[in-house]
C-alpha cells in the first residue's frame, strides 16, 4: 500500500512539474514574441521618423537621410550666392546714387573759392572778425554758397527712401531667385509626397522661412537703416533727417582742414597787408592832395580819395596774390573733406542694408544648416522664426 502511495505521488510530481515546464515555456514564448515584436516596430518607426519632408512654394516632398547632409551644403551655397549676388548690386546702386547727391556740392566749391577771394569776402571777414567767431562765420558762407545751391540735404533724404524702396524690391526679386534656385537643389534630392500620404517625421517650412525674412515693408526697413546709421554715427540727427546729419557733419569735416584753420586767421595776412599799406597808402594821399590842389580843402578830400584807392589797390593785389599761390590747395582740401564725408556715407548705407539682408536670408540659412542635423535632434523650423532671431529687423 505504501509502495503505491509513493509511485503516485512521483507521477504526479513528474506531471506537475511538465505542466509547470509548460507553463513556464508557453511564458516565455509568448514574452519573447512581444519584445519581437516591439524590436521591429521600433525599427520601423525608426525608420519612418528618418524620413524628412521640406516645404518649398506649396509641394511637399521627402528628403532621404542619406542626402541631408548633401541638400543642406547645397542650400547653404546657393543662400551664400544669392547674398553675395545682392550685396553687389546693392553697393553698386548705393554708390552711384551717394556720389550723384554730392555732384553738385563739389560742382559749388568754387563759388565758395570765388567768395573767399574777392574783395567782397575779404572785408566781410574782417567785419565780423571784430565781434564774431571766424570759424563759424566761414561755416555758415560754406553752407550758403556750396551745401545749400546743391540741395545736400533734400538729396540725402531722397536718396535714403529711394534706396529703401529700391531695397525693398531687391528683397522680393532675391526671395524669387531663391526659390527657384532651392526648388531645383531640392527636386534633385526628394520625392513629392504621394496624396494622402500621411506626413510622419520632421520637416522645414521654406516657405514661411522666406515670409518671415524677405517680405518687408518700407518701415521695416527705414527703421532698421537709421538704426544702423546712428550706431555708426552717421545718422546722430536723424530725427531731423538723415540729410540734415550729413550736412553738419560734413562741414565740420570741412572746417577740420588746414586751409580752413588758415582760412580763419586774419592776424598774419594783416600784418603782411600793414607793411605793403604803411608806404602805399600815404604814396597814394599825398598824389591824390597834389592832383587836385597844393593847398585847401579840395586837398584833404583829394588826398583821402587816393589813400582810399591805394589801400584798396593793395588789398585787391594782396588777395590776388594769395590766390594765385593757394586756391587750387585750398579748393582740394575742401573736395578731398567732402569725399571723406562721402565715402563713409557709402560705407554706412551699404552696411545698413546689408545688415538686412543678412537678418532677411537668416532664417533660410538656418534652415538649410538644420537639414544636416541627425534624425531626432532637428530642431523644428519655428524657432528661427523666435524673437531672439528675428531681433534684427523687429527692435
Amino acid at each position: 500500500m505504501g509502495e503505491k502511495s509513493s509511485s503516485k505521488l512521483v507521477w504526479l510530481g513528474f506531471f506537475g512539474m511538465l505542466l509547470v515546464l509548460a507553463l513556464l515555456a508557453s511564458f516565455a514564448l509568448l514574452k519573447g514574441g512581444r519584445q519581437l515584436a516591439r524590436v521591429e516596430a521600433e525599427q520601423q518607426s525608426g525608420a519612418v521618423q528618418k524620413l524628412f519632408y521640406i516645404i518649398l512654394d506649396g509641394e511637399q516632398r521627402v528628403i532621404p537621410e542619406s542626402k541631408r547632409l548633401r541638400l543642406s551644403l547645397d542650400m547653404q551655397s546657393a543662400v551664400d550666392e544669392e547674398q553675395q549676388l545682392l550685396r553687389q548690386r546693392l553697393q553698386q546702386r548705393l554708390e552711384s546714387a551717394v556720389d550723384m547727391a554730392f555732384a553738385p556740392v563739389h560742382a559749388h566749391v568754387s563759388d565758395f573759392a570765388d567768395w573767399y577771394y574777392s574783395l567782397t569776402g575779404e572785408y566781410m571777414r574782417y567785419a565780423h572778425a571784430l565781434g564774431g567767431d571766424m570759424s563759424e562765420y566761414l561755416q555758415q558762407r560754406l553752407r550758403e554758397t556750396v551745401f545749400l545751391p546743391a540741395a545736400l540735404e533734400s538729396n540725402i533724404d531722397n536718396l535714403l527712401l529711394e534706396s529703401n524702396a529700391a531695397l525693398i524690391q531687391e528683397l522680393q526679386q532675391s526671395g524669387a531667385r531663391l526659390a527657384a534656385q532651392l526648388q531645383l537643389v531640392v527636386a534633385a534630392a526628394s520625392w513629392p509626397v504621394g496624396s494622402g500620404q500621411p506626413l510622419i517625421g520632421e520637416s522645414l517650412d521654406l516657405d514661411r522661412l522666406f515670409a518671415a525674412g524677405l517680405q518687408l515693408n518700407a518701415s521695416d526697413i527705414n527703421r532698421q537703416v537709421l538704426a544702423t546709421l546712428t550706431a555708426t554715427g552717421t545718422g546722430v540727427a536723424v530725427a531731423k533727417g538723415l540729410g540734415a546729419a550729413v550736412v553738419k557733419k560734413t562741414v565740420a569735416k570741412v572746417a577740420g582742414t588746414k586751409s580752413f584753420h588758415l582760412a580763419s586767421a586774419l592776424l598774419a595776412k594783416l600784418a603782411a597787408k600793414s607793411a605793403i599799406k604803411g608806404g602805399g597808402v600815404l604814396a597814394g594821399a599825398g598824389a591824390g592832395a597834389a592832383i587836385c590842389s597844393p593847398s585847401g580843402p579840395g586837398a584833404l578830400v583829394c588826398g583821402a580819395v587816393g589813400g582810399l584807392i591805394a589801400w584798396i589797390a593793395v588789398d585787391k593785389a594782396v588777395i590776388e596774390l594769395d590766390e594765385a599761390l593757394n586756391r587750387e590747395t585750398f579748393e582740394d582740401d575742401i573736395h578731398a573733406a567732402i569725399a571723406e564725408q562721402q565715402e563713409q556715407l557709402k560705407s554706412s548705407l551699404l552696411q545698413a542694408h546689408e545688415h538686412i539682408l543678412s537678418a532677411g536670408l537668416a532664417p533660410i540659412k538656418q534652415g538649410a544648416q538644420a537639414l544636416a542635423v541627425p534624425a531626432g535632434e532637428f530642431t523644428p523650423a519655428d524657432s528661427a522664426l523666435n524673437p531672439a532671431a528675428r531681433s534684427d529687423y523687429e527692435k
